[in-house]
């Protein structure tokens, strides 16, 4: 699944209403396409790993993304992939 736009405060309850629990294939969320991000973002990743009962795997993670979810210490709870650059 691709995420695009930011994932902030102003976005946050609408991002955390897609539903991907009727997509139980979806195992990965690519965050290329993400903008801009708070501490909302997490509230959503975490948000859509509990619906589907499992860890999802993030890729393409912001280093903001990353930052912020170093600081709130729930990175173990966010399996997250840095960047890939090899497009740029």
């Amino acid at each position: 699944m691709l995420v695009t736009g930011p994932l902030t405060l102003e976005t946050a309850r609408e991002a955390s209403l897609t539903e991907i629990s009727a997509e139980r294939n979806v195992s990965v969320v690519d965050l290329a396409g993400v903008t801009g991000v708070d501490s909302s973002a997490l509230g959503v990743l975490m948000q859509w790993s509990r619906r589907l009962g499992r860890k999802l795997e993030f890729i393409n993670v912001p280093e903001s993304l990353r930052s912020l979810a170093e600081l709130y210490d729930v990175s173990a709870m966010l399996p997250m992939a840095a960047p890939d650059n090899s497009t740029h």
